[in-house]
């Protein structure tokens, strides 16, 4: 995994209803500061599999493309230096526990402190096909990466989040958040074009600029 210089020495990294879950088990319905496009290519449909609240565990949001022709390409949902890269994976390795699996993400710091998470991005398309590194700046509405299905994966789709990180320990060496108990980092993410702001599990809406 690339991680930016300014990590070095940091270690890396329910419905509504929450009827089998216990209240304390549920993110905050926090909102994010930021509004975020939807991170696929301008004009791709997105279908929402799990939302902030439905997805296992919640606080992330599961989104796939639908109609078009695949590789669906993935783009930053807001500007923001890349801070930490894995690409070199190319296994789905669904139904397996999130701590054996080997997943694809992107990870990148925007400047009022919340960061995004892509994750399940296809083999090396992050590093060959974008020419993307750590530290790079990126625009909104830039190319990322193929949407894929590595790692802890279903199908093909884009693992969302916004999360307020750890300053002092963002991540671990799989990608994924530190002390991050019941999700407190975690931010629903809200989207331009998305009615009512906040996306919705079933739902399907537009990618485009905000």
């Amino acid at each position: 995994m690339r991680i930016h210089p300014i990590f070095v020495g940091l270690a890396l990294f329910c419905t509504l209803s929450g009827s089998s879950l216990a209240q304390t088990e549920q993110p905050a319905f926090t909102p994010s500061q930021n509004i975020y496009r939807l991170p696929f290519a301008d004009g791709t449909r997105v279908k929402v599999f799990d939302d902030f609240f439905t997805h296992r565990p919640s606080g992330r949001n599961d989104l796939f493309a639908v109609d078009g022709q695949a590789p669906y390409h993935v783009v930053a949902a807001a500007s923001g230096r890349i801070v930490a890269i894995q690409d070199g994976y190319s296994e789905q390795q669904s139904g397996r526990a999130a701590k054996d699996c080997h997943n694809n993400y992107v990870w990148i710091a925007h400047p009022n402190g919340e960061w995004t998470n892509y994750s399940h991005i296809a083999h090396n398309t992050v590093t060959r096909e974008a020419g993307l590194k750590v530290g790079d700046w990126v625009k909104a509405g830039q190319y990322l990466g193929d949407e894929g299905a590595v790692g802890c994966s279903m199908l093909d789709h884009v693992h969302f989040e916004v999360a307020i990180p750890n300053p002092e320990k963002p991540i671990d060496s799989g990608g994924f958040l530190t002390d991050n108990e019941n999700g407190k980092r975690e931010r629903n993410p809200r989207f331009c074009g998305v009615p009512g702001g906040f996306a919705v599990k079933g739902a399907t809406y537009q990618a485009r600029p905000c």
